[in-house]
């Protein structure tokens, strides 16, 4: 199958890397605005889409997201959309209703999900090996520092970044919806305490969420650490069993204490590994012509749920 990627920045970097090892896949073009040294690069859009592509990866800034995967979908390609899917849920729903009129694939790269601590976890829950929810509480606690924003012409721009929940965290959002279910969010505090003058958002804030389920969950993050990223991490307590995932990006089980379980052997993998899942799973629905979109709805609750949280800046 041959591949398209929009945009050349560093994630579209990642997925060239995870393409290549895939052998049933081809990287056949890239189209960037800028002219930047690649043999397969070329900045003319037209001469990108007649390159003979089965499917196209949209890696541009969030604020392009939906532009670029309905001119993708609309010229009879499936698209693998970066997170998120588009920085508003109307826009989500526009991408998928496009998909459906072009009878084709829209997936959006949620790859957290594939690790294999997030598997792991992710069996535990629905195995009830917790038993019933508790509290669940994440924390993303991250350093952004001048040159990540003044290097960049759209980072920190609200028109096309859309803010730290979706540019930083959104994975994390992701991985509460994912392993829970709804959310109902109750309330969110915003500080912009260390970039005033590099973006039009919060660099920290937080949200408490009730679930479905009855549990209840608080969420902080910030992009003002010291120096360096410090963790992210998520702890789970339930009525049978403690657990704690930590690390940079939730990838390693810090502790677990269940009452009829215990935990296996991890294997160690690399976002790499994530992102390769996405094109394997990608591939597979094609394959089957499947008609879910389960991905992409998904990927559009986790818009829903941003925007519920950032609609508390309004009050």
């Amino acid at each position: 199958m041959n591949i398209g990627l929009i945009g050349y920045g560093n994630i579209a970097k990642k997925h060239e890397l995870a393409i290549s090892e895939l052998d049933n896949l081809t990287l056949k073009a890239i189209f960037d605005t800028s002219s930047i040294e690649h043999s397969i690069l070329t900045t003319d859009f037209s001469q990108f889409i007649e390159s003979n592509l089965d499917l196209i990866t949209v890696c541009t800034p969030n604020g392009y997201h939906k532009e670029h995967s309905i001119k993708a979908l609309t010229s009879g390609h499936h698209v693998i959309c970066e997170k998120p899917l588009a920085l508003s849920s109307t826009d989500c729903t526009e991408m998928i209703a496009t998909a459906k009129r072009m009878n084709k694939q829209l997936f959006c790269t949620m790859q957290n999900r594939y690790s294999p601590v997030s598997q792991w976890l992710k069996n535990v829950v629905d195995q009830n090996e917790l038993g019933e929810i508790y509290l669940v509480n994440v924390a993303c606690y991250w350093n952004r520092n001048k040159n990540y924003y003044q290097n960049s012409d759209w980072r920190g721009k609200a028109e096309v970044d859309g803010g730290t929940l979706y540019t930083q965290f959104s994975h994390y959002v992701d991985t509460i919806y994912w392993l829970f279910g709804e959310m109902n969010i109750l309330n969110a505090h915003f500080k912009n305490f260390d970039h005033d003058d590099l973006i039009d958002f919060e660099d920290t804030g937080m949200f408490n969420f009730s679930l479905a389920s009855g549990g209840m969950g608080t969420f902080s993050y910030t992009t003002s650490c010291y120096e360096k990223n410090y963790e992210s991490s998520l702890t789970i307590i339930g009525s049978k069993g403690t657990i704690k995932v930590a690390g940079q990006y939730m990838d390693t089980v810090s502790y677990c204490n269940l009452e009829n379980g215990q935990l296996p052997e991890l294997e160690n993998n690399d976002n790499i590994y994530n992102i390769r899942q996405v094109y394997k799973n990608a591939l597979q629905e094609i394959h089957n012509n499947s008609t879910e979109f389960s991905s992409a709805l998904d990927a559009r609750k986790i818009v829903e749920i941003i925007e519920e949280v950032y609609s508390f800046k309004n009050q």
